[in-house]
């Protein structure tokens, strides 16, 4: 932890590059920072609102590699094939992956129950409850 904390002055201490590596360091904790501050902000005290959505298509994902992080660093992972939503929310095209057995009894072209947030300052759609309210 101590080596983690010094870093950026360790960096200063070894010229142009150093100071440059120090304020990409700090640039990088101040994005993740902000990143977060935004996302909790987004939806904190937004009301949950009941409406209806329109299951477009089901389809299928096929199985791939992608990066997820772990904590400390991003890990390659590998993401198994499963099924995902096209759904539409007060005119807004969004795909929504519920869990396997709400998935079996949702089919394509029907219009469903849902419970959703929209968020605060850039209208993204968080889905909290599909189809069994």
């Amino acid at each position: 932890m101590q080596h983690i904390a010094s870093l950026p002055f360790a960096f200063a201490s070894s010229g142009y590059f150093g100071a440059a590596g120090t304020l990409f360091f700090y640039a990088l904790v101040a994005a993740g920072l902000v990143t977060t501050l935004f996302k909790i902000a987004n939806f904190a005290g937004v009301g949950t609102q009941t409406g209806t959505a329109s299951v477009m298509t089901k389809r299928v994902v096929p199985a791939h590699w992608a990066w997820r992080p772990t904590g400390q660093s991003p890990i390659g992972a590998y993401i198994e094939e499963h099924e995902i939503l096209d759904l539409i929310i007060k005119d807004r095209k969004l795909t929504y992956r519920p869990i396997p057995w709400i998935m079996e009894r949702t089919t394509a072209n029907t219009t469903e129950p849902i419970q959703f947030k929209v968020g605060r300052f850039n209208g993204a759609i968080q889905v909290t409850k599909f189809k069994y309210l």
